[in-house]
């Protein structure tokens, strides 16, 4: 993916890979419904984005409510893309009535 632009601020991209940590609570009765979405997701992500290295769907231990979504992208325009495919807009219009709060997102670049 070569050559990055800089953003509309002068600034260029992170470099490196880019992983992000999705952080959602459900609705009580809600859970069933949003992990068969997001299963569903995740295998469209891993099977239709090629600059996505890692894609999981956690649930935390004593909650069926709490779930984490780990991903990791080759770098930021993969991460970028992500959020503009068909199939994560799709599911978001569906997952959106099912959270209990708003998702939380903490994104960072690979260390290593």
């Amino acid at each position: 993916m070569g050559d990055q632009k800089s953003d509309q601020r002068g600034r260029r991209p992170p470099q490196g890979a880019v992983v992000a940590v999705v952080r959602v609570e459900t609705l009580s009765g809600k859970s069933s419904e949003f992990a068969a979405i997001l299963g569903d997701l995740a295998h469209r992500v891993r099977d239709e984005e090629d600059g996505c290295t890692f894609y999981h769907v956690t649930r935390a231990i004593g909650s069926t409510d709490h779930f984490a979504v780990h991903a990791r992208f080759e770098n930021w325009a993969a991460f970028k893309g992500h959020a503009d495919t068909a199939h994560l807009k799709r599911a978001m219009g569906r997952i959106n009535p099912l959270l209990a709060s708003p998702i939380a997102m903490e994104i960072y670049l690979d260390a290593e």
